[in-house]
């Protein structure tokens, strides 16, 4: 259940509830009756999401294991077209949940400035108010106050209860002097003996946080309501003449106006026919409650209970799927080799071409594999080929796979964080050695891993020459050269291709990698090709500047991460291959700028002067002062067969 779902869950929630408390209502019941019926509506509306806290996630259905697709005829791995149709990053609107997060949020602030404007109401009206000799102490000792309240008089506006610390009666100067302004006073020192002054905030709540349902609003009205009535006819009970308060209420209801906004429980209501109502239930001769009313309250409470727990579960498991965009924070094994890639393959045990739905990851049995991201385990049990599995909802749209595991640290249910622990490395299932094999799904179809934007498989991760994993780049790491033409940039005699780390002996055996004769013929490019002036001359001045920076001859950066760039998609789509040449500047970070290319083919130097993600040790002088190299050279070769 994404976002959306939790607030059209809320609202059609507090309508059943509205709906019911408006029926129990109907059966006549007392104020003071009335006014719980209310209270447990406005409670319930919260309840389910104060049940996530406790209780267990609800089990979301898991996707069936789908099987891996065989395919017509084995294919080599190419680049992927469109890969860098152009750099405008394209226009994408926000995903539903964070427009309705920002929404609420929106909701929630204007909700929090109006009770500010309220609180700076009420004490400008409180600043003008001055005492009054009028003594309630005998009636707050009818009452079992021990503390009696002062008395202030304003100068207009309603009665009302106010003050934390020091509780005082406000009374308009209008009604100050009038012959039933007792009845005022009796009905104030009721709110504060039934504590009010705690309760209403409190039960106005339900509309603050739930804003955006209606129900939620009118479960407000009839608690601001129910909350006079109720008072009123104790307020009546204790002066002993009805018709007396009902002149005081008629009184006030007349002169008093209402300031907007006090965030306090005022003698009159701002709704218009309330007055009225009151007046009748107050004159009315108390009827024989029914005794139906009771049961019918204990039945919708014993159906409610279990709904609000319901929901709650629901919520809880709901929680790890927002439905929006996923964030990725860690990454899956700490260290790990990829021994076969997404994509078409011969199946490791029955050698028949198949379709990887994954990717295989060699690592030792029993190192632990974590949560990437927040989710909520959907499966965690064994599944016939994946071995041991754990399947992790992240979104609505996408889920995690996680198999061949030797030991699950989860149940269905679980909420994870980043980082958390799901299970263990091991080969349970079809398996030839120790691995994680892991599936992205978008839906009903698998996704390349390695294509998951922010997805970090292993923070140290071998990539095999034999994996499959596609290209567009076979990036070449500089090496040493014998008659650098700049000194302190290595210039490669030759640019072999990728050097293949070695496979663990576990992983699966694939046939080794062999260059296309369309590379072969790139390979010798770089050496063959004299250097254009400009280059010749920036690197004279780049020799000059790096021994002014204390470096010596012959010095070559240390290279952290490899560059990742993308195969244009014209020349993938006509199978062109190229031998590129990259010089820049090493910053004092790390990383290059001012980059240039030459390209034995002018399609690739937009791509190659990009260089993302590669990235050196920095440089530092004798002092250990971290400074720029001037005139480094990094070649690449883009191959395609």
């Amino acid at each position: 259940m994404s976002l959306p779902g939790l607030v059209c869950l809320a609202f059609v929630w507090s309508g059943i509830l509205w709906l019911a408390a408006t029926l129990l209502c109907r059966l006549k019941p007392s104020p003071r009756a009335a006014q719980a019926i209310w209270r447990v509506a406005a409670a319930m509306v919260l309840a389910p999401f104060a049940a996530s806290l406790v209780v267990p996630g609800l089990p979301q259905a898991a996707g069936a294991a789908l099987p891996d697709l065989p395919v017509l005829e084995p294919l080599m791995v190419a680049p992927v077209a469109g890969e860098v149709a152009t750099k405008a990053a394209p226009v994408r609107l926000p995903d539903p949940a964070t427009l309705v997060i920002c929404i609420l949020i929106i909701g929630w602030t204007v909700r929090l400035v109006l009770w500010i404007v309220s609180q700076v109401r009420l004490q400008r009206l409180k600043r003008r108010a001055f005492s009054s000799r009028r003594d309630v102490r005998h009636w707050a000792e009818a009452l079992g106050i021990r503390r009696a309240p002062d008395v202030r008089i304003v100068p207009a506006g309603p009665a009302f209860l106010a003050g934390v610390v020091r509780r005082s009666i406000y009374v308009p100067s209008a009604l100050a002097m009038g012959t039933d302004t007792h009845q005022i006073l009796v009905h104030e020192l009721v709110h504060l003996k039934r504590g009010d002054l705690v309760a209403r905030p409190l039960e106005r709540l339900v509309a603050d946080i739930f804003w955006f349902s209606p129900f939620a609003w009118w479960i407000r009205d009839q608690l601001d309501y129910w909350r006079e009535a109720a008072v009123d006819e104790a307020a009546a009970e204790i002066t002993g003449d009805r018709i007396a308060y009902a002149r005081a209420l008629t009184s006030a209801a007349r002169v008093s106006r209402l300031e907007a906004m006090l965030p306090v429980a005022a003698f009159t209501l701002r709704k218009e026919g309330t007055l009225k109502m009151r007046l009748t239930e107050l004159l009315t001769e108390p009827a024989r409650r029914p005794r139906r009313l009771g049961l019918a309250a204990a039945a919708a409470l014993l159906l409610a209970t279990p709904l609000a727990l319901a929901q709650g579960m629901l919520i809880k498991g709901a929680g790890a799927a927002p439905g929006g965009d996923v964030h990725y924070g860690h990454a899956v094994l700490d260290k790990a080799t990829l021994t076969s890639a997404y994509g078409a393959r011969k199946h490791p045990i029955t050698e028949k071409p198949v379709w990887h739905n994954g990717t295989d990851l060699a690592a030792p049995e029993g190192v632990p594999v974590y949560a990437p991201t927040v989710g909520t385990v959907t499966l965690a049990g064994e599944r016939e080929g994946y071995g041991k599995l754990v399947v992790l909802q992240v979104s609505d749209d996408v889920k995690l796979r996680f198999a061949k595991l030797s030991d699950i640290s989860v149940e269905v249910g679980d909420v994870v964080n980043a980082g958390d622990v799901i299970g263990k490395v091991g080969q349970t299932g079809e398996a030839t050695g120790p691995h994680l094999h892991f599936e992205v799904w978008h839906g009903a179809k698998p996704n390349d891993p390695q294509d998951e934007p922010g997805l970090i498989l292993a923070d140290d991760l071998t990539i095999m020459a034999s994996s499959g994993a596609k290209p567009p780049v076979a990036p070449l790491a500089p090496a040493a050269p014998a008659e650098p033409v700049a000194p302190l940039a290595p210039e490669p005699l030759e640019a072999p291709p990728a050097p293949a780390a070695p496979a663990p002996p576990e992983a699966p055996e694939a046939p080794a990698y062999v260059m296309p004769a369309a590379c072969m013929k790139q390979v010798g490019w770089i050496e063959e090709t004299p250097l254009p002036a400009d280059w010749a001359e920036r690197l004279t001045g780049a020799r000059a500047a790096n021994r002014a920076a204390g470096l010596k001859e012959g010095f070559a950066p240390e290279p952290l991460s490899p560059p990742h760039p993308s195969y244009p998609a014209g020349a993938a789509s006509e199978g062109r291959s190229a031998m590129c040449e990259v010089l820049f500047d090493l910053g004092t970070e790390g990383l290059p700028k001012n980059a240039v290319a030459r390209c034995s083919d002018s399609m690739f130097d937009a791509s190659a002067t990009e260089l993302p993600g590669l990235r050196f040790e920095p440089v530092r002088d004798a002092g250990g002062n971290a400074v720029e190299v001037k005139g480094v050279r990094y070649p690449l070769q883009y191959c395609i067969g």
